[in-house]
């Protein structure tokens, strides 16, 4: 899905007639509708659960949308460019939700929990590699005939899914106030949703950073590059350090040492890029303990909720996991670009200092009440747990 978020908006909006106001609209509105799908769709699991006819009509839905947008003639009016759009979100939601929540009915032990969610992250950073490697090695018509091979290569990991059973005899409820109510909830919640705008507002003025204050646009394929693959090779360390000294423990350190390498970009100027691409590897292996052990945390709350509930609501919570981090990112957009709009004059670019300042600034804040946050009581139990598990 990363192209339709980062190079389809682009190309609607220079090659198929629209234009940007238009594209904008188009996706703001269809990104906040992708929003309020999760939770309904992790009830429905929950209630009903998912074998091959649900991930079979999600792929479908997905892949029919995907050809659409890519393969037909533009521009459409307006309404069924949004229709397509919020259909193909909905489709990736229906693959996205269940598979975020396999790990709470595979694994067991606090081991089995990281390993999961280590692998599923990992593999998460790895097609993250490879969806921005080849926009970069390929030209646009190559890019199109790939879409055929990667949707069926998505419809075989579709059909080798298992089923859930979910909860057929129970009742299943929509309204968010079930998950919010529990304080073991808000508690994660809070921190991963603020850890996740953290994650988001670099993203969105990356390009901007790099080309105004480092003057090196032309860097910003290799400084991603440089990130994720060192956010996939630090994946296994986390893992092995969260084994023996428990998954928030590990959390908290790497939000924090990630905030103090980050700190440093704040001092970068023109001619500073290949300091820059040192700072993306440092932050970059700080990834693995932002993406895998925050997911084996959630995992743990999903199980003791469901034990303590006596019914499945382990697609809801992960729905609710979900929808935060969809808010980050359209929340960072937003304060991002209002920041750096106030800063600048009319038609002109923001100054040098309030991009690093939204760019640095307000994540390393942001990043450090996280992990100040994580020390909270209500979260003493996770580490009591792995402290029993290292004993025995």
């Amino acid at each position: 899905m990363l192209p339709f978020y980062i190079y389809v908006p682009l190309w609607l909006s220079e090659h198929s007639g629209y234009g940007y106001l238009l594209v904008g609209a188009v996706f703001f509105i269809a990104r906040i509708s992708d929003v309020f799908t999760d939770l309904p769709v992790g009830a429905l699991i929950d209630r009903r659960g998912c074998g091959k006819g649900w991930w079979l009509a999600s792929w479908i839905l997905l892949t029919a949308s995907a050809i659409a947008l890519f393969l037909a003639p533009h521009p459409w009016p307006p309404w069924l460019l949004l229709v397509v759009l919020v259909l193909l979100m909905l489709g990736w939601t229906g693959l996205n939700v269940p598979w975020l929540a396999l790990p709470v009915s595979l694994a067991v032990t606090a081991s089995q929990r990281l390993a999961y969610n280590s692998a599923r992250e990992g593999a998460l950073l790895l097609g993250t590699l490879i969806a921005l490697l080849l926009p970069g090695l390929l030209d646009p018509d190559k890019l199109r005939v790939l879409l055929g091979p990667v949707l069926l290569v998505l419809l075989v990991a579709v059909l080798l899914q298992g089923s859930n059973p979910g909860n057929r005899g129970g009742k299943t409820d929509f309204s968010l106030w079930t998950l919010v109510k529990d304080r073991r909830v808000t508690s994660l919640a809070l921190p991963w949703f603020l850890n996740m705008l953290a994650n988001a507002i670099p993203g969105t003025i990356l390009v901007l950073f790099m080309r105004e204050v480092l003057q090196a646009e032309s860097a910003v394929p290799v400084a991603l590059l440089v990130y994720f693959l060192s956010g996939l090779i630090g994946v296994p360390l986390w893992y092995a350090l969260a084994r023996r000294y428990g998954a928030l423990l590990c959390w908290r350190v790497g939000l924090f040492l990630s905030a103090v390498l980050f700190g440093f970009a704040a001092l970068l100027g023109p001619d500073d890029v290949y300091w820059f691409i040192a700072i993306c590897v440092g932050t970059g292996l700080m990834l693995g303990a932002d993406q895998a052990l925050p997911s084996a945390m959630q995992t743990r709350l999903a199980q003791e909720l469901i034990r303590d509930a006596g019914n499945n609501l382990g697609a809801r919570l992960f729905a609710l996991w979900s929808m935060l981090s969809k808010a980050a990112m359209g929340l960072a957009v937003g304060l991002g670009y209002l920041w750096l709009g106030v800063q600048a004059e009319p038609d002109t670019v923001p100054p040098a200092w309030a991009i690093s300042g939204a760019y640095v600034i307000a994540p390393v804040v942001l990043k450090i009440m996280v992990a100040a946050m994580l020390g909270h009581r209500r979260l003493v139990w996770m580490e009591e747990e792995a402290a029993d598990e290292m004993a025995r």
